[in-house]
C-alpha cells in the first residue's frame, strides 16, 4: 500500500514540475514586463536564466527544458523588437537567443544530474540504513519468526511480500507461519529448486494477482540454510534489478540469521548434554561407593558359605553357590561404573608404554579362557607388528570386553576370530563372530551407555561393555566401530602408531 502511494506522489511530483515551469516562466515575464524600457535585454535574459536554473534545481531536467524553450518564446514575443512577434529581428538577438536557450539546457542538465546525484545518494543512504536496520533486527532475533518479521518489514518498503522457508536437519523445506501468502505447488516446487541448486529461481505460475514469484537461496558460510520467497505487490511479473539486488542482500543476512540461530541452538543442545552426562556420572559414582562396600562384604560371606559347602545341606549349598554368583555379578557391574565414571572425568590418567601388541593379546586371550574355556578364538596377526604405545592394563580391559560379548552371543560351535592389521598411520583391530547381528538402524547407538543388543531378556549384561570400550580407545586417540557381515558382527578399533624413541644400543666394557 505505501508503495503504490509513492507511486501515486511521485506522478504528481512530475506533473506539478511542468506546471511550475509554465507558472515560472509567465511570473519572470510578468515582472519584467513593466521594467523593459529600464532594463538592459541582458539583464532580462539573467532573469529568465534563473528561472531555468530554479525549476532545474526543484523539478528537475523535463521541467527544467520546458522551462528554457518557453523562457525563449516569452523573451522574443514581449521584449525583443518588434514586441508581440516570434520572430528573431537581427543577427546580434539571434545569437542572444542561442546563447540564451544553450545556457539554459546546460544549467538544465548540470543542475538536474547534480540533482540525481543527490537522489542517488540519498538513496543509497537510505538503502544502507534499511538494511543495516535489518541485519541488527536479525542479529537480535531469538527465533525464525522473528527473521520472518524483520525481512518482510524490509520488503514491505519496496512494494514486495516475502515467504520464509527454512530447512530443517532432515534437509527438507518448511514454509515458515506468518509468511505473505500460502505458497502453491508450484510455487512450492521453485523454491525447492531454488534449495537444491542453491541459484535464485523464479516461479511463475500467476495464482496471486498475476505476481510471479522469484526464491533466493538462503547461502550460509557452511550449507543452504533455506529460501526466501519474494512475490512483487506492484502487480509487475518480475523484480527490478534494485529490487533484486536489494532483495539479494536481504537473504545473506537471513542466511547468516538462521545459521546463528543453528549453532545457538547446537550449543544450548550441547551443554545440555554436557550437564546431563556430568549429572549422570555423578550419580553413578556416588552410587556405586555406596553400594560397593556392602557388595564387597556380601561377596566374602558368599565365599565362606561355599568353602564350606561340604558341612551344608545340599539345597543350602547351592543357594550359597547362587548367591556368590550373583554378587559377583553385581561386584563387577558396579566395577564397571566406577571405571567409566573415571573415564568420562578423565580422573584416570593412561599409563602408556611402548610394548609390542602380541603381549596384551596373550594375557587377554589366557583371561578369556578362564570365562569360556569351551571357545576358541581364531588369531590372525601380522608378524612383525610395530611396537605401540599404549595402556596394556587398558587395550586388555578393551579385549576382554569385546571377546566376552563375542563369546555371548555367537552360537555354539561358531567361529570367532580376531585380527590385527596396520592401516595408514593405524594398528587397526577386529573381533567377529559367527552369531547374532547388531540391530538394525542401532549400530551407532550400541556404544551409549546402557544399551544392548535385541536378545537383552535371555542374556546377561548391563549394557556397560562397548561404552567402556568406547572410552579407552578415544582416551588412546583412537577410533572404534561396530559393523554387521555375512552370518555375524564384528567390532574394529584402530590405535594411533606412532615413531618410537630410538633406542641406543651401548657396547659392552
Amino acid at each position: 500500500m505505501s508503495f503504490a502511494v509513492t507511486l501515486q506522489s511521485a506522478s504528481t511530483r512530475r506533473v506539478a514540475g511542468y506546471v511550475a515551469a509554465v507558472v515560472a516562466c509567465c511570473l519572470t515575464a510578468a515582472v519584467a514586463f513593466p521594467l523593459r524600457d529600464h532594463l538592459d535585454l541582458p539583464d532580462i535574459v539573467m532573469l529568465f536564466l534563473l528561472a531555468v536554473f530554479l525549476v532545474a534545481t526543484f523539478f528537475g531536467r523535463g521541467p527544467a527544458v520546458v522551462a528554457s524553450f518557453l523562457s525563449v518564446a516569452l523573451f522574443d514575443y514581449y521584449f525583443d523588437t518588434p514586441h508581440h512577434f516570434l520572430f528573431f529581428g537581427d543577427a546580434e538577438h539571434f545569437l542572444t537567443f542561442a546563447i540564451m536557450l544553450a545556457v539554459g539546457l546546460v544549467t538544465a542538465q548540470l543542475v538536474s544530474r547534480a540533482a540525481e546525484k543527490t537522489d542517488d545518494a540519498r538513496a543509497r543512504e537510505r538503502e544502507t540504513r534499511q538494511l543495516y536496520e535489518a541485519a541488527r533486527a536479525m542479529a537480535g532475533a531469538h527465533d525464525v519468526t522473528q527473521i520472518l518479521e524483520a525481512a518482510q518489514h524490509y520488503l514491505s518498503n519496496r512494494g514486495l511480500g516475502g515467504n520464509l522457508l527454512v530447512a530443517g536437519d532432515d534437509d527438507r523445506l518448511a514454509d515458515h507461519p506468518g509468511g505473505h501468502h500460502v505458497l502453491s505447488i508450484a510455487e512450492s516446487g521453485g523454491a525447492e529448486a531454488a534449495y537444491r541448486g542453491s541459484e535464485f529461481v523464479a516461479a511463475d505460475p500467476r495464482d496471486h494477482a498475476g505476481a510471479a514469484i522469484v526464491c533466493f537461496p538462503l547461502r550460509a558460510p557452511t550449507r543452504v540454510r533455506g529460501v526466501l520467497a519474494v512475490t512483487p505487490l506492484d502487480g509487475h511479473t518480475r523484480l527490478a534489478d534494485e529490487q533484486y539486488k536489494a532483495v539479494e542482500a536481504l537473504a545473506s543476512l537471513a542466511a547468516l540469521a538462521l545459521e546463528r540461530l543453528h549453532y545457538a541452538a547446537s550449543a544450548q543442545r550441547a551443554e545440555l548434554m554436557v550437564a546431563d552426562e556430568r549429572l549422570r556420572t555423578s550419580v553413578l559414582t556416588s552410587l556405586s561407593h555406596d553400594l560397593r562396600t556392602p557388595l564387597t562384604s556380601l561377596v566374602g560371606l558368599a565365599d565362606t558359605l561355599a568353602e564350606r559347602r561340604e558341612t551344608l545341606p545340599a539345597d543350602a549349598a547351592e543357594t550359597a553357590g547362587i548367591i556368590r554368583d550373583q554378587a559377583q555379578a553385581m561386584y563387577k557391574l558396579i566395577s564397571d561404573l566406577l571405571d567409566m565414571a573415571r573415564l568420562k572425568s578423565a580422573s584416570a590418567p593412561l599409563r602408556r608404554e611402548w610394548q609390542p601388541f602380541e603381549d596384551v593379546v596373550g594375557s587377554s586371550l589366557r583371561l578369556a579362557e578362564n570365562v569360556a574355556p569351551d571357545r576358541h578364538v581364531m588369531i590372525d596377526l601380522l608378524p612383525d607388528l610395530p611396537l605401540i604405545f599404549f595402556d596394556a592394563v587398558l587395550i586388555e580391559r578393551v579385549l576382554c570386553n569385546l571377546l566376552d560379548n563375542a563369546f555371548k552371543y555367537a552360537r555354539p560351535g561358531a567361529r570367532i576370530s580376531l585380527a590385527a592389521r596396520l592401516s595408514s598411520a593405524h594398528l587397526e583391530v577386529s573381533v567377529c563372530n559367527d552369531g547374532s547381528e547388531f540391530p538394525a538402524g542401532r549400530i551407532d547407538s550400541m556404544f551409549d551407555l546402557f544399551v544392548r543388543g535385541a536378545n537383552e531378556s535371555c542374556i546377561p549384561g548391563a549394557g556397560l561393555g562397548l561404552a567402556i570400550c568406547k572410552a579407552i580407545v578415544e582416551a588412546h586417540g583412537g577410533s572404534i566401530r561396530a559393523e554387521n557381515r555375512a552370518g555375524g558382527a564384528c567390532v574394529r578399533f584402530t590405535l594411533p602408531c606412532l615413531t618410537p624413541p630410538p633406542v641406543t644400543i651401548e657396547d659392552e666394557p
